[in-house]
């Protein structure tokens, strides 16, 4: 494929992404249909299952990108440890949180998967990906630190996941509970409360203790 043609196919798979973005915000998961992400783009139906062979592949495909866009802000971020990253983490948040369409979709395409089998495996193979991410980010800040934790990065990983899965749940139904930069303190109080304590300092061996009553030479 020539540089002219690949570019042009990028630019496509690019437009598709923000159609479907449209599409799906304004008709939700369920209602949205390939046919009007087509029209949307402006390319043919025909165009859209080149690029993606689903409706489900596109919604995880458009996942994709948002976490991509995400998790590369908060590496950046990470450069200057954890404490750094925290606005940016509680950022990302509030962003999905108070964005209804945001919210909402992620909620319907969690019901619709339960219901799907096709769609549940597509969505569980996403949530993985992410979660190796975050695993990822947690064993390169507790290497930064030079410290253990108590539950394995992938333990922690799966904590964090699920945690910002669920505030931005009760923020979008309950504000009030959920404040600005309770996302951030939350995770900071985690991963300093799962740091083990330094072992004990090894005792010497007993040929070199002291005999009680003894005399130095």
């Amino acid at each position: 494929m020539s540089g002219s043609r690949a570019a042009a196919k990028a630019r496509t798979h690019e437009n598709l992404l923000d159609a479907a973005a449209t599409v799906f915000a304004e008709r939700g998961y369920g209602a949205a249909s390939v046919e009007e992400i087509a029209r949307t783009a402006g390319v043919s139906v025909g165009s859209v299952y080149a690029h993606f062979t689903s409706k489900e592949k596109l919604f995880v495909a458009l996942m994709e990108r948002r976490s991509a866009r995400e998790f590369a802000t908060a590496q950046a971020e990470l450069v200057g440890g954890f404490e750094a990253a925290v606005p940016a983490l509680d950022r990302q948040l509030l962003a999905e949180a108070d964005s209804a369409h945001l919210a909402e979709l992620g909620a319907e395409a969690w019901l619709h998967a339960l219901r799907s089998p096709a769609f549940g495996a597509e969505l569980a193979a996403h949530h993985r990906r992410v979660h190796d991410v975050v695993t990822a980010m947690v064993a390169q800040e507790r290497e930064r630190r030079g410290t253990t934790l108590s539950m394995s990065d992938s333990e922690v990983g799966t904590v964090a996941t699920a945690l910002a899965r669920g505030l931005v749940q009760y923020r979008r139904l309950s504000p009030e509970t959920v404040p600005d930069d309770l996302f951030g303190r939350t995770l900071t109080a985690l991963l300093r409360g799962l740091e083990a304590p330094p072992p004990p300092p090894a005792s010497p061996p007993a040929s070199d203790r002291a005999v009680p009553g003894s005399v130095d030479a």
